[in-house]
């Protein structure tokens, strides 16, 4: 098994994790808590869907631009989404979200950025390419901010 394509299924496997864990959580979360579980669950799915491009059907390549947009876009909004005090149960936000504000908010600059980055790399149809900058995203994006950021889970 080559090198990306371990990575891309370690990447899916985060992906799978936190489509379930949004699911299980969401369950009596309210208000806020309530609206940035549903934005996690949604990335969880573009990013469920991208890997299912990659390794299923990667003639529809140019699609994953749309759902690499779409985390770019939720990353973009998600430090709004952790106001001070907004720890009520459930949730698996850490106080250091709230403790290093500065470090939270690179942490969503650079999802951003590498979902930006999956985007257009994407258009160019290079599926190596393009696994790899999906990779990316999942390890040092969504997996670089919940591992500093959100308890560790089961």
């Amino acid at each position: 098994m080559s090198h990306v394509k371990r990575i891309v299924l370690f990447s899916a496997a985060i992906s799978l994790g936190l489509a379930s864990l949004a699911a299980a959580q969401q369950e009596g979360a309210k208000g806020v808590v309530a609206i940035r579980q549903a934005t996690m669950d949604a990335n969880a799915k573009h990013m469920i869907a991208i890997k299912a491009i990659l390794s299923e059907d990667p003639q529809l390549i140019k699609l994953v631009a749309f759902h690499a947009e779409a985390i770019a876009e939720a990353a973009e909004y998600v430090p709004e989404m952790f106001p001070p005090g907004s720890t009520q149960t459930p949730t698996a936000a850490l106080p250091v979200i709230w403790d290093k504000q500065d470090e939270f908010k690179q942490a969503a600059e650079r999802a951003h950025g590498l979902a930006g980055k999956l985007a257009e790399t994407s258009q160019g149809g290079d599926v190596q390419a393009t696994l790899a900058a999906f990779a990316a995203l999942g390890k040092e994006g969504c997996g670089g901010c919940h591992e500093t950021f959100r308890k560790k889970q089961d």
